[in-house]
């Protein structure tokens, strides 16, 4: 069911954060020539980071590639744990993790040092930009890039005040860890440029992220701006 308008109350959140021991270190063993194994290393942390923690309904992104940030409501912290385990396996260092947990996922970033995820709903956005492809024809896409990266860091921005975490994820999308619904709103009204915003909630991360793709999709076909919510 969607939903155009819905304000809930304080939800607890919760996020875990894995940092990768010594990676810097190892960095500089490779010598000069290394920028390519680095990138093919930090893919393959990526691909199983989404894999790994996706297929437990939480959800990951990187931060700088050595630290990693999963969205982790209500999922058991050993299904967390056994993930960084699988890591570990393809990871050239160590790998260290916390949880934390906190009235907004930026609170719940700032806290880590709890060892239960119980938490309310998930609640994750998924924006565009409209007419981004149209836009890419007409500036070229590094032009499109550039009004992408704008963006993003206009959001985090914005985020740092409201209690959300905003994520680049490829081409014009970006992904949001919210607080509420009611922040989705106050996030888009505080937005320069034409976007959607797809909102999803879930007691896991990774299925609201599901939904507010679901409802991102939805805007797009019927032609509408805005916010759309589905739970």
């Amino acid at each position: 069911m969607f939903f155009y308008h819905q304000f809930g109350p304080s939800i607890v959140h919760s996020v875990m954060q894995l940092k990768l021991i010594g990676y810097r270190e190892w960095t500089e063993t490779l010598g000069s020539r290394r920028e390519h194994l680095i990138q093919q290393v930090q893919a393959e942390l990526h691909k199983r980071a989404w894999a790994e923690y996706t297929s437990v309904d939480a959800l990951p992104h990187h931060m700088r590639y050595d630290y990693l940030l999963i969205y982790s409501n209500n999922v058991p912290p050993k299904a967390l744990a056994d993930r960084a385990k699988s890591l570990e396996e393809i990871s050239p260092v160590p790998i260290e993790y916390c949880i934390g947990r906190g009235d907004t996922p930026l609170e719940a970033y700032e806290t880590c040092g709890e060892e239960d995820t119980t938490s309310g709903s998930a609640v994750v956005g998924h924006m565009d930009i409209v007419n981004s492809t149209r836009q890419t024809e007409r500036m070229g896409p590094y032009d499109l890039y550039v009004v992408v990266g704008d963006l993003i860091n206009k959001a985090n921005t914005i985020c740092r005040g409201l209690g959300c975490l905003a994520f680049y994820l490829g081409g014009d999308n970006i992904m949001i860890f919210l607080p509420d619904v009611k922040t989705g709103y106050l996030l888009y009204d505080q937005i320069y440029i034409d976007v959607r915003l797809g909102v999803g909630i879930a007691e896991r991360p990774y299925t609201a992220f599901a939904k507010a793709t679901e409802a991102l999709d939805s805007m797009r076909r019927d032609g509408v701006v805005g916010v759309r919510v589905l739970r």
